[in-house]
């Protein structure tokens, strides 16, 4: 998370911070998995500069791939899946940048994207959606390969 202060990564580390989160719970347990989030959560809060990174791990990222599990678990239409997820993600997003912009103070959210004018805002969420969907396509071969290669990799080492 102390990366996200290059602004590239602003969004990149939260996401692979809430992966590892996912890690936990695929390696021991989800009570453990939600005890690291909780912890990562806090810490980012205290000791992490960037506003924008921490609000979206907190409100977003730390949690959702273990929502997002649940949720590929309970539900079994998978166009019922993908508008949960997608409300789980434009919600978070809505909150976490009324946070950031209006309790926060930080107004440079939108900076580059003035030629859009007052469409501006719309344009960010929706390349937000655009940029949410392949997140959550990549989580799937993730998941995946942690799951059939890694794992068992882990596994073969923890037992020698």
């Amino acid at each position: 998370m102390f990366v996200s202060i290059i602004p590239s990564m602003t969004y990149i580390m939260p996401a692979i911070a809430g992966v590892i989160v996912w890690t936990v719970q695929a390696q021991i347990n989800g009570r453990w998995a939600v005890l690291s989030y909780a912890s990562a959560a806090l810490l980012s809060l205290l000791l992490v500069p960037e506003m924008e990174a921490k609000t979206f791990f907190i409100l977003l990222f730390g949690y959702y791939p273990l929502l997002r599990e649940a949720i590929n678990k309970s539900v079994s239409f998978k166009p019922a899946r993908f508008v949960i997820k997608l409300g789980v993600f434009n919600a978070a997003a809505v909150l976490s940048y009324t946070l950031v912009v209006h309790l926060f103070g930080i107004g440079d959210v939108l900076d580059g994207l003035e030629g859009f004018g007052v469409y501006a805002v719309y344009v960010f969420w929706g390349m937000g959606n655009i940029a949410f969907f392949f997140y959550d396509f990549a989580l799937t071969y993730i998941q995946y390969a942690f799951e059939h290669w890694i794992k068992p990799a882990l596994n073969r080492k923890i037992r020698r």
